[in-house]
C-alpha cells in the first residue's frame, strides 16, 4: 500500500477512533490571517504542567491530564485522566511556526501557511470550480 492509502485509511472514523486513546478532547480548527487555527477546550489545568504537544509528519498531538484533586468528593461531574486528540494539519503547514496561547481553559494554537488566506480544500472534496 502506498503511504497515501495508509494515511486516507488511517483517517477513517473507526480506525482515527482508535488512535485517539484517553478521553476526546474538543476541538474546533480555522484558517484565519494566513495561519490554521486550532482551539481545544481544557478547563481547569495548568499548560506548563498538564499539557503537552508534539507535531511530527503533518499531524498534531494533543495530550492532556487532569489531576483528581487531593480533597475527597462526593459527587464527580468533571472528567479526570488523561485527554488526548490527534489531528491531521493542513499541507503545508510550519509545526516549527506553532504559536500557543491558553486562555479562560482553552488552549488556541496556530500554525503559518503558505499562501496566506486561502481556503483549505476539504480532504477528498474533488470539486473542481466552476468556469465564470
Amino acid at each position: 500500500m502506498t503511504p497515501d492509502i495508509l494515511r486516507r485509511l488511517g483517517d477513517l472514523r473507526p480506525v482515527a477512533s482508535l488512535r485517539q486513546a484517553g478521553r476526546p478532547i474538543r476541538t474546533e480548527d480555522y484558517v484565519e490571517d494566513g495561519r490554521f487555527v486550532v482551539r481545544a477546550d481544557l478547563p481547569g489545568l495548568d499548560p506548563a504542567r498538564d499539557i503537552d504537544l508534539s507535531v511530527e509528519r503533518g499531524h498534531l498531538e494533543i495530550r492532556a491530564v487532569r489531576r483528581v484533586p487531593l480533597h475527597e468528593r462526593g459527587h464527580a461531574g468533571i472528567s479526570y485522566g488523561l485527554f488526548r486528540r490527534v489531528l491531521r494539519l493542513p499541507e503545508g503547514a510550519d509545526g516549527a511556526s506553532l504559536e500557543t496561547d491558553y486562555t479562560d481553559g482553552v488552549l488556541r494554537l496556530a500554525f503559518k501557511l503558505p499562501g496566506g488566506d486561502k481556503p483549505i480544500p476539504l480532504h477528498g472534496d474533488r470539486r473542481r470550480p466552476s468556469p465564470d
